[in-house]
């Protein structure tokens, strides 16, 4: 059985990369979070900011590639996998950013100083590679019965 998209397997590398690289997204959050603060915006507000519209964005993503998937012609399959990487890190920060919600507050990170401030970050960026996995196995599923015509879909 061959594959129509090898979707998987460059999730795999990405992840891979994200394995042994989850500060780089941390820095780039709390850089933006920084940015936040220096625009006049409040640290815990902006820290909450951010993960309400992560969490959107982490929703919202999946559905919008998959719809890409599926409008995607035989002759265009090159474009998809051009902009899975793309998807990949954003989805990854994005579920990185929205899953430190569940293990930490905002006011933890903004004001305490027990030199743990950001580790929830990169513990929740190695969470969401298996979640980024999935994803791309969904997204590899659908575009194996992916149809020229979009008939018998879901």
């Amino acid at each position: 059985m061959t594959r129509k998209y090898p979707l998987l397997k460059i999730t795999l590398y990405s992840s891979i990369i994200g394995l042994f690289i989850p500060g780089f997204t941390a820095i780039v959050l709390t850089g933006f979070q920084s940015l936040l603060g220096k625009m006049g915006i409040e640290c815990a507000a902006a820290t909450k900011g951010i993960w309400l519209s992560t969490t959107i964005i982490a929703i919202c993503l999946p559905f919008i590639f998959d719809r890409k998937i599926i409008k995607t012609r035989k002759r265009k399959e090159y474009r998809v996998q051009k902009l899975l990487p793309v998807f990949n890190l954003i989805e990854y920060t994005s579920l990185q950013a929205s899953l430190a919600a569940l293990f930490t507050d905002a006011e933890t990170l903004c004001y305490v100083s027990d030199g743990q401030n950001g580790m929830e970050l990169i513990f929740t960026a190695w969470l969401s590679l298996p979640i980024l996995i999935a994803i791309s196995y969904a997204f590899d599923y659908r575009s194996k019965n992916n149809t020229p015509t979009g008939a018998g879909l879901p």
